[in-house]
């Protein structure tokens, strides 16, 4: 976590604010007169649950996804699907659950493709951690399967 309220950077702004974003900061603005300046409006809120199932683990507060060793980094969207179908898992989590968690605020339909391309990522990842592991697409919603060892 980041303690500084406001960071300089030099020529790296949006980069910056990308990789901030992507670990669920959020921030306010870009740029000054005098050279880049980036302003934290607040740190993302961490989570301390860590879970697992079937030997797959789930640390939200560094968004590590592990399993014998092996780990991947998580988006903080990744995490947040992540936790709900490790929560769940061998249960289906409702596609309109995972989209009311992730963007309240937005349009449900608006939504369904954002869904999909973080849940495509997230299968790619899962891959490489654990093989014993899959996501699968059911009816209305998204299924974490976990094969015994």
């Amino acid at each position: 976590m980041l303690s500084a309220d406001v960071l300089d950077v030099a020529g790296h702004g949006r980069r910056l604010r990308r990789l901030l974003e992507a670990h669920g900061y959020r921030v306010a603005s870009v740029g000054a007169d005098g050279g880049n300046l980036i302003t934290i409006i607040s740190p993302p809120a961490l989570r301390h649950d860590r879970i697992s199932a079937g030997g797959l683990r789930l640390n939200p507060g560094l968004q590590l996804l592990s399993y014998e060793g092996r780990g991947v980094d998580l988006t903080a969207t990744e995490t947040s699907v992540m936790h709900a179908l490790l929560l769940s898992a061998g249960s289906a989590v409702p596609q309109r659950e995972l989209i009311a968690g992730l963007w309240p605020e937005l349009d449900p339909a608006a939504c369904k493709n954002r869904l999909y391309a973080h849940v495509y990522t997230l299968r790619r990842k899962l891959a490489l951690a654990c093989s014993q592991a899959s996501i699968q697409t059911t009816l209305r919603g998204y299924r974490l399967t976990l094969k015994p060892a």
